[in-house]
């Protein structure tokens, strides 16, 4: 039996989001209908590192020469987000910001309206939602046939509207959000987390963010909710 040869692939593009609603004060996936959307068209998404500089000191003795000097680490705080898509889903804006849907009752129901929340009054009431993304893994000149996707992963996350311009083009609004850590989330509730895939129990899923190559393709994109079981 060959042993696979150690994964070393380049991102490319972003294919497919998925977004899960979570409890806010747990972190558990929320245990409602309607609690997972897939969007597909995605323009981008902007990961940034916010960080503290951490000290920068140095002592000078009094003919003006240094004694000593030191700098600190940085400190990385979290992950500042933001999403690009052209997508106008009501669903969309509901599962990551919260807000009132006007549905087409006429057949089924179908998400066709969306009205903002008129105010978030705390911390604990602001919607929570674990945000995946897929990348494609690109070898020298075409995606890899073993590992052909790479698999992110933000276990908690908090997300406001962003700028948006009416104008002689397309649409592209932002929706902008950042990370915190989320013991509760474990493997994921879809059978396609690290464990399932790799069995690495020892893997840590309830950091800001991980990644993992992947050999399973993403989910089905979908204008409309999905549902969930809150298991993880």
């Amino acid at each position: 039996m060959s042993q696979r040869s150690t994964p070393c692939g380049v991102s490319l593009g972003v294919c497919r989001v998925r977004v899960t609603q979570l409890d806010p004060i747990t972190g558990c996936v929320e245990s409602s209908a309607d609690n997972s959307f897939v969007l597909g068209n995605t323009i981008k998404v902007d990961v940034t590192p916010n960080k503290d500089t951490g000290a920068d000191t140095t002592l000078i003795d009094g003919c003006g020469c240094k004694i000593a000097t030191y700098k600190a680490p940085e400190i990385l705080k979290r992950y500042d987000l933001t999403l690009t898509t052209p997508i106008k889903s009501a669903a969309l804006e509901s599962i990551l910001t919260g807000g009132d849907i006007l549905y087409d009752n006429s057949v089924i129901p179908v998400p066709v309206g969306f009205s903002s929340p008129t105010n978030i009054a705390c911390d604990a009431s602001s919607p929570a939602v674990a945000l995946e993304f897929w990348s494609k893994n690109w070898v020298d000149g075409a995606q890899d046939s073993a590992l052909p996707w790479i698999h992110w992963v933000f276990p908690y996350t908090i997300w406001s509207p962003g700028p948006a311009s009416a104008q002689n083009d397309f649409a592209q609004p932002d929706f902008v959000g950042f990370t915190r850590g989320n013991t509760c989330w474990g493997d994921g509730p879809y059978g396609d987390g690290p464990d399932d895939t790799y069995g690495a129990s020892s893997f840590d899923t309830s950091s800001d963010y991980y990644w993992y190559y992947s050999p399973t393709d993403p989910p089905t994109a979908s204008c409309d909710f999905a549902t969930v079981a809150s298991t993880s």
